[in-house]
């Protein structure tokens, strides 16, 4: 068994392949192999990596039809097919910088799942951080929280032991649509009883992500001349002080944004709190004023109301004195009657 065996998924980015298996290859660990995973790989890409294979027989091809999604699936026959308990992924635009591998195989010793200082770099050269900690049980926990979208594990940098994934059963698969293919596949290994996870304190693996960073409309050869800037870091002597010198460099810009960041939501805060202290004062009076109106109108009422009862008294006692009145006035009436009714000389 070889000490390392690093998968490289492979489409169509032929350009790039070359500077990207060489980073492999100039690994302090030598005792490792590279499996070049093809998903449906075009024509160009194909002849680049024949080539490879052809110069050095630590690199393999495994070729495959195109799948589904990024052909995730196809991960897992190529673990099967290593020849390494040690399981390493790297993107086919990515780098390695020589002592990842030797880095990470030291913390494979006491864990199953490690990953390199997670970082990411601009495309103006200026380096972010995906800063977490695989051994950090709040931060592993906030990962696999599906009701949130955190996640600090990338596929470039994360090594894990094959025996572990093969005990787990959290084998690669098609991603579901709206979740990152290295989150899904994390999450599967991180919910078994047995993980143990770890992290390094340096940055070994240099990402340059295509999607949301201001590279989706790079051409291929600005893709392969950019990575090949880096390359020429990564196989300098110096190169792992040049990565952590930018590295610290972006870490204290980083913080200087959160804290500018911070500063902003305070002041946010405090003037949302001032302004809704003024609308609930205003609302407040307004209360006021509406209750006020409000005891005014059934004052209002009473006093219509007391001036009806009144009225409606008034009437009731007119309509009984004209009720008397007509009793009367009808007495008089039938006494009329009778006296018209007798003769005149009974008249009287």
């Amino acid at each position: 068994m070889t000490r390392a065996s690093v998968i490289i998924p492979c489409h169509n980015k032929s350009g790039t392949l070359a500077l990207v298996v060489d980073s492999v290859l100039r690994q302090t660990v030598q005792d490792l192999e590279v499996l070049m995973l093809g998903d449906g790989v075009t024509d160009e890409a194909r002849a680049a990596i024949l080539e490879l294979v052809a110069a050095d027989e630590r690199v393999r091809f495994l070729d495959f039809p195109k799948g589904p999604h990024h052909g995730e699936a196809y991960r897992h026959d190529a673990v099967l097919a290593a020849s390494s308990d040690a399981i390493f992924y790297l993107c086919d635009d990515d780098l390695l910088l020589p002592e990842h591998v030797s880095d990470l195989l030291a913390l494979l010793e006491d864990a199953n799942v490690v990953q390199s200082l997670g970082s990411y770099i601009r495309p103006d050269g200026r380096f972010g951080s995906y800063a977490g900690d695989l051994a950090d049980a709040e931060l592993v926990a906030a990962v696999l929280d599906e009701s949130i979208r955190f996640n600090f594990v990338s596929i470039t940098g994360t090594a894990h032991s094959k025996s572990y994934y093969l005990e787990t059963g959290a084998h690669w698969e098609t991603t579901p649509d709206g979740i990152w293919p290295d989150h899904h596949e994390f999450r599967k290994l991180a919910r078994h009883p047995g993980y143990r996870g770890a992290t390094s304190h340096r940055v070994t693996a240099l990402q340059l992500p295509t999607t949301n960073d201001g590279r989706e409309d790079w051409t291929a050869e600005e893709r392969v001349a950019e990575l090949a800037r880096w390359h020429a870091v990564v196989v300098a002597p110096d190169g792992q002080e040049q990565v952590d010198a930018l590295h610290h460099q972006g870490l204290i810009s980083d913080v200087a944004r959160l804290r500018l960041l911070e500063s902003r939501l305070t002041q946010d805060v405090d003037f949302a709190l001032t302004q809704n202290a003024h609308q609930k004062r205003d609302f407040e009076r307004h209360v006021e004023i509406l209750q006020g109106d409000f005891e005014n109108y059934l004052r209002e009422l009473e006093v219509v109301h007391n001036e009806r009862e009144q009225e409606l008294a008034r009437r009731q006692q007119r309509q009984r004195r004209l009720r008397r009145d007509l009793t009367a006035a009808q007495r008089e009436l039938e006494t009329l009657r009778a006296r018209a009714d007798r003769p005149w000389w009974r008249r009287g």
